[in-house]
């Protein structure tokens, strides 16, 4: 093999691997996952995370509490939470699916009318456009959307993670969990 040919494989290889990823690969974790811990508020506010607001749960069935803030995760900048907080496991896949479900994914009410739990109905919709990934004409006939793509049950919690998509939701969900531990 001559040189020439050495160098233009050596430039190929390092226009290939240059283009791959930047970031190393998300471990997405799965949609509901216990090993039975209890977690609370402290350990996300611990982690750096921007409680907003603090909601009133009186009409989320067994719920202990439920925060809206932010946190900057995976070098992507700040994205918004909600995180939903129960007695247990169970008591979150109980009594919190239906509400999460409502509350995620494209077809997501947000219209406070319509919505099983209205508190902080207003920040589970943003502005959107097509070219960010929203809809044309959105969910309530304006150019609103939801906010979040999807959610995950984590020990505890129901996190509802900003995402136009559920896959970039959980991603986001995955990070922040993540950054419990660092």
């Amino acid at each position: 093999m001559n040189l020439k040919k050495l160098k233009y494989i050596f430039i190929l290889f390092l226009f290939i691997y240059g283009c791959g990823s930047s970031s190393e690969d998300i471990q997405v974790i799965e949609k509901i996952s216990n090993s039975g811990i209890i977690l609370s508020d402290k350990e996300f506010i611990n982690s750096g995370f921007k409680v907003n607001k603090n909601y009133d749960v009186t009409e989320l069935p067994n719920a202990i509490s439920a925060l809206y803030g932010w946190k900057s995760i995976g070098g992507e900048g700040s994205k918004d939470f909600e995180i939903r907080i129960y007695k247990s496991h169970e008591d979150a896949i109980n009594y919190g699916t239906v509400y999460a479900d409502e509350a995620t994914g494209e077809d997501a009410i947000i219209r406070k009318r319509d919505a099983s739990w209205k508190e902080g109905i207003k920040d589970r919709r943003t502005i959107s456009t097509p070219t960010d990934g929203g809809s044309i004409g959105a969910a309530i006939g304006s150019n609103s959307s939801p906010k979040y793509g999807d959610y995950i049950i984590y020990e505890n919690l129901i996190i509802l993670c900003e995402g136009h998509k559920s896959k970039e939701s959980m991603e986001r969900c995955s990070l922040l969990i993540q950054s419990l531990s660092e």
